[in-house]
């Protein structure tokens, strides 16, 4: 039971309460002492804002905050601004925020068991309810816990169209390669911050500063072996507790399995049904083509489509004509037609003067058709 405990309670929320106390302690002591540079990674963040018809260019320092430097009076447009950055040797991430009206925003609870898997989730949320393409949106989102239910997270997503973002992008004189973030224009009546839009994965951090994180993780691992023994009496009396919300948690992951699993067997029936239905000609086509089969001196008084007993489709026509027996060979002569087939007898329509005729054709597969 002791290495149970161990292993499942004080691991995971000694660690995380020991590293999230010093890093807070962290950063406020050097804001106390004014050690700027300790924060500052040296890069610089170009802001694009665009406000109504205009677009406003700010330069920030790694932490945010305006910087103190002063770009050469040449530089009036966002180009020249990020060459001016580059010849300072100054790396620099173009950062655009547009206002909140240009996103679409979606909100819903999740199961906190199922944190790790969201952002898969969420990706094949987008094309499965949404007519987007994942190459066409860029997506963020964010995510608070729920203070009624421990259980559940409050989940917020950002989708935004690239062609908007390509839009404001080029109103300042630069391409979407160089975007690095998208995001909101922050709401100063809302509490909750809006989601970050990972444009290009070099604008999650510098590999420098992953790796003092990761020092500072190992430390904060430390003050834990420290303070663990403290902490181990009433992790023993909890130990019960413990194991029924793994149990509970193990019965919501079981749950979201089946909710993928289902989900993987839609988007399998969905991507069938996309394929087969690539492989039919369209409905427009078949009729252009069955008019320009046939001849002024023939008419149709019915169309109708029909699915065969092998799987296919067959078009069965009936109408008045000058010579119904020359039907047949014309339907086979198509690229959309085959097997065509008068399926009654010819009658002459004394009114008229024609010939009364039904005919059936079977319909080829695209691939059929572009093969011929």
């Amino acid at each position: 039971m002791t290495e149970s405990i161990w292993r499942k309670n004080i691991t995971m929320e000694t660690i995380a309460g020991s590293i999230r106390s010093f890093w807070s302690w962290y950063l406020a002591q050097a804001q106390g002492l004014r050690l700027d540079w300790m924060l500052d990674r040296g890069e610089r963040r170009l802001l694009v804002r665009i406000e109504g018809d205009d677009a406003v260019l700010s330069l920030l320092d790694g932490a945010g905050a305006p910087s103190k430097e002063k770009a050469d009076k040449t530089t009036s447009s966002a180009s020249e601004l990020l060459a001016w950055l580059s010849r300072q040797g100054r790396p620099a991430r173009v950062i655009l925020e547009l206002p909140h009206d240009k996103f679409l925003v979606r909100n819903f609870d999740a199961p906190a068991v199922a944190r790790a898997a969201l952002p898969q989730a969420l990706a094949r949320e987008v094309e499965r309810k949404t007519l987007f393409r994942l190459d066409e949106v860029f997506l963020g989102h964010a995510i608070r816990p729920n203070p009624q239910r421990r259980d559940t997270l409050h989940v917020t997503q950002w989708i935004l169209r690239r062609d908007i973002a390509r839009a404001a992008m080029e109103r300042v004189g630069l391409t979407l390669d160089a975007l690095d973030l998208v995001r909101p224009t922050p709401d100063p009546e809302s509490a909750d911050a809006p989601a970050d839009l990972v444009v290009n994965s070099a604008a999650l951090g510098s590999p420098a500063f992953r790796r003092a994180l990761i020092a500072m993780g190992a430390l904060g691992l430390g003050l834990f072996v420290a303070a663990g023994g403290a902490r181990s009496w009433r992790d023993y009396q909890s130990a019960a507790q413990i194991d029924q919300e793994l149990e509970a948690a193990a019965g919501a992951a079981s749950t979201i399995r089946g909710m993928a699993a289902h989900a993987t067997a839609e988007s399998a029936i969905l991507t069938g049904l996309r394929r087969a239905r690539a492989n039919i000609p369209a409905l427009s086509d078949l009729l252009e083509e069955t008019a320009r089969i046939l001849p002024d001196s023939a008419y149709l008084t019915e169309w109708r489509l029909s699915e065969t007993k092998e799987g296919g489709r067959a078009v069965n026509v009936s109408g008045l004509a000058a010579s119904a027996a020359d039907l047949p060979p014309l339907f086979d002569t198509s690229p959309l037609f085959f097997e065509a087939a008068l399926t009654s007898a010819i009658v002459l329509d004394a009114q008229e003067k024609r010939e009364r005729f039904s005919l059936r054709a079977r319909v080829r597969s695209s691939t059929e058709a572009k093969a011929r």
